[in-house]
């Protein structure tokens, strides 16, 4: 065991955690992808890009969490591509693209959209987004519904009004709400000590070791007097989420689906289940299911049954024709 996972890897019952990567993983890594970097707002966006067996065939646009980066889909895009095309971004300020002097949500979508276009599509590509991710494809859909085809939010939560939280807000000593204070990323004088210190936010257990590993060893990059993290620590110091995400998801024009972790956490102001029904009731008409024994990160937990579901909400969306019109 290389990633301590904030200890969060010894809550694992005994004999659960699987340390060696199988042969479907390794045969994964072996279909490499092609590197791209594109020019946006004085610095460059990465993603990497999966060819599938031909250019006609639909496309996936895959989208991490925050902090995370494009290589968390190392592991699934191979599994999509005997049917489909991909890509797998990283988004400003996370992974191997530039860092930018602001963001916010608005920023976030114009990146993801520059990214897909630059991609070469010949036919609109579906957006699978993860946590935060989901939230960026959310808007990205929003902002420009012309140009994707479909959206999946894979345990991402648009909440009721109610509940409504700004991420990275705290309140001060006279009651006002204000960024939490920020700091540089700590840097680790050897790879093996910081690699150690890797952990999932949020915190959980993972069984699938040889992945929480491999997706540690690929967060951090090398700086003066050591390694350190990849993102930007200082991203969320003024990105509003803003509280119109529930119009925003009723109102989208795209066809979409929602995958949720059995597992995942609730909040201390309301329950996982009371916002999978709030979304329901907005869009009654839309998938809403749970990946079983998975927690919020679900593609690490379950990362066979996640291509799967993805495959089949493709199918459902080719059989309805999304990927022709």
């Amino acid at each position: 065991m290389k990633t301590l996972n904030g200890g969060q890897q010894d809550l694992l019952p005994p004999g659960e955690r699987v340390d060696q990567a199988p042969q479907w993983f390794r045969d994964a890594l072996d279909n490499a992808p092609q590197d791209h970097f594109v020019a946006y707002r004085q610095t460059k966006l990465h993603y990497r890009q999966w060819r599938g067996p031909s250019a006609d065939t639909p496309n996936i646009v895959l989208v991490h969490g925050g902090g995370a980066h494009a290589r968390w889909y190392d592991f699934i895009a191979p599994l999509l591509t005997p049917y489909y095309n991909a890509i797998s971004l990283d988004l400003p300020g996370m992974g191997d693209s530039g860092w930018l002097q602001e963001y916010n949500r608005e920023i976030m979508a114009e990146a993801v959209i520059s990214m897909v276009r630059d991609a070469g599509f010949t036919t609109k590509p579906a957006i699978i987004g993860h946590s935060m991710g989901g939230m960026v494809s959310l808007m990205t859909s929003h902002l420009f519904p012309g140009e994707l085809a479909a959206l999946m939010m894979c345990d991402y939560y648009v909440r009721p009004p109610h509940a409504h939280e700004e991420w990275y807000m705290e309140t001060d000593e006279n009651g006002v709400m204000r960024p939490r204070e920020t700091r540089p990323t700590r840097i680790y004088k050897d790879f093996e000590t910081a690699l150690a210190r890797f952990r999932l936010q949020p915190e959980q257990p993972c069984a699938n070791q040889f992945i929480v590993d491999y997706i540690g060893e690929h967060s951090l990059h090398e700086v003066d007097g050591g390694w350190t993290w990849k993102f930007d620590p200082h991203m969320y110091r003024d990105f509003p989420l803003g509280k119109d995400w529930p119009e925003i998801y009723k109102n989208l024009a795209l066809p979409s689906a929602a995958m949720f972790g059995e597992l995942s956490h609730d909040w201390e102001n309301i329950t996982r289940d009371e916002i999978i029904a709030f979304m329901r009731q907005q869009r009654p008409n839309m998938p809403h299911f749970d990946l079983l024994n998975a927690h919020h990160h679900v593609l690490l937990d379950q990362p066979l049954a996640f291509a799967s579901s993805v495959k089949q909400q493709m199918e459902n969306w080719q059989a309805q024709g999304v990927f022709t019109r």
